[in-house]
Parts: structure tokens; C-alpha cells; sequence
């Protein structure tokens, strides 16, 4: 399935803390900004994060935490605040075609201070 173009690909929003993703969507729709942490499947705690869309336009994604990334994705350096997380490097959500290969971008920016901010 094609990932929906941005709404607002430059978009800035706060990151809002929820206890669960599914608790606040809207369907398929996930606010932007929303964000929850996950467990890894053996109890480790905070292993990555499940994230509404920074743009608005409702795909949930998820990002990978150092150490617990494994070699087949990108893995973030997290600060530990969990109220208003700093991530780095950027965060790259790409545009997909039907069969699920990359055609372009979808957003692009960081995670600092409890901000989803775009470059």
C-alpha cells in the first residue's frame, strides 16, 4: 500500500506522551506527535518508540533504540527523558510506491526537546 503523501511535510508539533497508540487513534489514524515506548520481547524496557506521523497524516512509524537495534535497521541515540525525548540522528520517514520501495520523502527532521521538528 502506498504511504499517503505529507499533509504538512514541514510540519513542527509536540511530542505528546500516550500510554497507548491505540487508545488515540481514529482507525488507521494516528495523531502527529503522538508517541508511546515499547518493550522489547524478552521485558526489556523502552527498546523503541511507536510514533504518529510528525506531518499529520496519520501512518503510525516506529524507531529503533540504541543498543537494542538490530543490524537490519537504523537505530537512534536516545537521552532518556521520556517526558520530552531528544533523538539523534534525524529521523527520515520515506515515500513508498505500492510494492514498498523507496520513490521519495516523506518527512524529514528531529526529535529534540519534545518536538517533532522538521529540517
Amino acid at each position: 500500500m502506498m504511504r499517503p503523501i505529507a499533509i504538512n511535510p514541514k510540519a513542527s508539533v509536540p511530542a505528546v506522551l500516550v500510554s497507548k497508540i491505540g487508545d488515540h487513534d481514529d482507525g488507521d489514524h494516528v495523531p502527529a506527535g503522538y508517541f508511546t515506548f515499547c518493550d522489547g520481547y524478552d521485558g526489556t524496557k523502552d527498546v523503541s518508540i511507536l510514533h504518529g506521523c510528525p506531518c499529520g497524516c496519520g501512518t503510525l512509524g516506529a524507531i529503533s533504540l540504541k543498543p537494542y537495534g538490530g543490524r537490519e535497521r537504523p537505530v537512534w541515540q536516545w537521552d532518556g527523558n521520556r517526558e520530552s525525548p531528544t533523538l539523534t540522528p534525524s529521523i527520515l520517514i520515506h515515500q513508498l510506491d505500492e510494492r514498498g520501495s523507496i520513490i521519495g520523502e516523506h518527512w524529514h527532521g528531529y526529535l529534540t526537546n519534545g518536538v517533532f521538528q522538521s529540517c
